[in-house]
């Protein structure tokens, strides 16, 4: 869970979409499979949501993707600006370390 930055309060006020439970500040995805960067309102963090939609609403299960599936999805998130530098960066480590 990451806490609000300055960078954070501005994806707030320009949220895609807002509940009771979370402001949604970025989305990879469609209809079925997303990845989105949420702020929790009671919390006050800002989190990675891996979720799953039908019919244009939020389906309160796992999302079951393949690999296949998941890459896409993880590139487009990249590419929109759901994952953090901090987080690309630190996942770039690892997977160097891993020798990939």
């Amino acid at each position: 869970m990451g806490d609000v930055s300055a960078g954070a309060m501005q994806e707030i006020a320009m949220a895609l979409r807002s509940t009771r439970y979370a402001d949604e500040l970025v989305s990879a995805g469609d209809e079925g499979g997303r990845i989105e960067r949420i702020h929790i309102h009671k919390l006050g963090t800002v989190e990675i949501r891996f979720s799953w939609w039908k019919n244009g609403h939020f389906q309160p299960r796992p999302l079951d993707v393949t690999e296949d599936e998941l890459l896409p999805l993880i590139q487009e998130a990249i590419e929109k600006g759901v994952f953090s530098d901090n987080f690309l960066i630190a996942l770039s480590s690892i997977l160097k370390k891993n020798n990939f």
